[in-house]
């Protein structure tokens, strides 16, 4: 038996149609007498919503079950989805081996009880802060880069970002003309200070 219902809450209307499955004859009364209501007690919306949640409860269950259902991939789809997870993994171990590289075996300065590293090919010997580097990615931000002068450090904020390909760190001096030229920290077995 599918029953409407023509239902008035906050001035608008919704209107609810199911299929009411194991009803006894009280019910089919009781709800032959609302269905005829344009206004409903209280009592009466707190059957109509428990219809519709045993209803919801039911659907969902059904739902449940169909989602189980596993799903027959031919050979083609299953070598394509295969293929996709297999670059995914080939890009993930490439981007962490970046990341490993880009910072493995350079060599470190310390200057007033911080740690630094030393760009290499830059017009002027400029220092990065270690623990910087953790919260480095693809997008651009703005960081301090140190350099010296007479026994002391001074700082210039630059544009800063690194790319997942390269182990190089990609460097825009000028925050408003962004050009980003690629630099490489200084080696342990480099010569240099």
């Amino acid at each position: 038996m599918v029953v409407f219902i023509k239902l008035y809450y906050n001035n608008s209307t919704i209107f609810i149609d199911g299929i009411l499955k194991t009803m006894d004859h009280t019910d089919q009364v009781h709800l032959e007498n609302i269905v005829n209501k344009e206004t409903y007690t209280k009592e009466e919306k707190q059957f109509i919503l428990g219809r519709l949640n045993k209803e919801r409860l039911e659907r969902q269950k059904f739902e449940q079950k169909y989602a189980k259902h596993k799903k027959n991939y031919t050979d083609e789809e299953k070598h394509h989805i295969l293929q996709e997870l297999n670059e995914k993994r080939i890009r993930d171990e490439h981007h962490k081996k970046m990341k490993r590289i880009r910072f493995l075996n350079k060599k470190i300065y310390t200057f007033a009880n911080k740690t630094y590293y030393k760009f290499k090919e830059m017009e002027r010997e400029y220092f990065l802060e270690i623990d910087i580097c953790k919260k480095f990615s693809s997008r651009p931000c703005i960081v301090p880069l140190y350099y010296r002068t007479f026994g002391e450090m001074k700082k210039r904020d630059v544009l800063l970002k690194i790319e997942p390909h390269s182990d190089k760190i990609f460097i825009s001096k000028d925050a408003i003309r962004v050009y980003f030229k690629p630099y490489a920290l200084q080696e342990k077995t480099d010569q240099g200070i």
